[in-house]
């Protein structure tokens, strides 16, 4: 098998400008990625947000688990918050 010059220089020129493109990618996203992220994950909810999923003791009775998580999905879906 005969290796010529110019394939490797093709080669190294395509694996070069790969490695900078990728590079330059990765600079990118990480600006703009704190844009998209949200300011403090654990915030109290601003307006009318309920807890959907959240278990409380007097919500739940022993009797009726089911229509309370019921309900909550309901007022989830209602809202749509």
């Amino acid at each position: 098998m005969i290796i010529s010059a110019r394939h490797v220089k093709a080669w190294l020129q395509f694996i070069t400008l790969f490695i900078v493109f990728t590079l330059l990618l990765y600079q990118i996203m990480s600006v703009i990625a704190p844009f998209f992220k949200p300011d403090f994950l654990y915030e109290e909810p601003i307006g009318g947000a309920r807890k959907v999923f959240a278990q409380h003791a007097e919500s739940i009775t022993p009797k009726q688990p089911y229509d309370a998580i019921k309900e909550r999905l309901q007022w989830f879906y209602w809202l749509g918050e």
